[in-house]
């Protein structure tokens, strides 16, 4: 049986020297940032919520990379060595999102960035309803391919949809989330074809069942992994199955689909 870990015992330990992708948080979102007058009075009050509502997830699941680093580590002799040395280099990613967007929540929200993080200690994820994608390092990579490529296609929607709209600074923060989980996802797939070639075939029948597991869950069980299913309502009902055979395409296992159907992933409904 997989254990249960309090986030309490996993505090969050930046690595600011630690990154795939070389760009500031303080740089690009100060402290205490506060939106102008000007853009809050030429927005419309349900955008302004329902962006809030959304962030109210997604900086939190950013804030679990911690949590499955953590959990990583604790299996660490099984897993490969190029793959154990990008672990810290994409944790440092996800800890600059967890941090922008605490930011970027709290100029939204009115929370601080400290009650912010008390809420995130709060929260206790589960594994054991992901057991199945935990079963070893190919089962561990096939799954954090699908989900940063599935959080690159969702958050291409959001820069759209809700930080384009709310001025320079926080588009300039989607920008960054897209181009950062799109950079993730090519160096896992790339884990994947230099250490498990001989698997590949699987991937098929492994993501098939992943979609499965996905919609069955019913709900995010804060563990990184999977949080699209705290989302599935925003998207087509089609969105895993598009982000699969993107993904087996690059593998050259099928074709990959049109680009009317990848537009229809990120497309805002007026």
């Amino acid at each position: 049986m997989i254990k249960s870990i309090c986030l309490e015992d996993q505090p969050i330990e930046y690595l600011p020297t630690l990154c795939l992708n070389c760009w500031e948080v303080d740089e690009l979102i100060p402290i205490g940032y506060r939106l102008s007058q000007n853009i809050i009075d030429n927005l419309d009050n349900n955008l302004k919520e329902d962006f809030s509502i959304l962030l109210s997830r997604d900086v939190y699941s950013e804030g679990d990379a911690q949590f499955l680093y953590n959990y990583l580590l604790s299996r660490q002799r099984e897993l490969s060595a190029n793959f154990l040395a990008l672990l810290p280099l994409w944790l440092g990613d996800e800890q600059k999102h967890y941090q922008a967007l605490s930011r970027v929540y709290s100029a939204l929200s009115g929370l601080t960035t400290t009650a912010v993080d008390n809420n995130f200690h709060r929260r206790s994820p589960s594994l054991e309803p992901i057991a199945w994608v935990l079963q070893d390092e190919f089962t561990i990579v096939s799954t954090l391919v699908f989900d940063e490529l599935g959080s690159m296609l969702s958050y291409r929607r959001d820069l759209r949809e809700y930080y384009r709209p709310f001025g320079k600074t926080f588009a300039r923060v989607g920008q960054h989330l897209v181009q950062d989980e799109g950079s993730h996802f090519r160096h896992f797939l790339n884990i994947l074809k230099q250490n498990h070639p001989h698997r590949l075939k699987e991937l098929p029948d492994f993501f098939h069942s992943l979609i499965k597991l996905e919609k069955s869950l019913g709900r995010y069980y804060h563990t990184f992994l999977l949080d699209h299913a705290q989302e599935m309502h925003r998207f087509p009902s089609y969105f895993s199955e598009v982000v699969v055979q993107l993904i087996l395409a690059e593998l050259n296992f099928g074709d990959r689909p049109s680009s009317t159907v990848i537009k229809s992933l990120t497309l805002v409904s007026p």
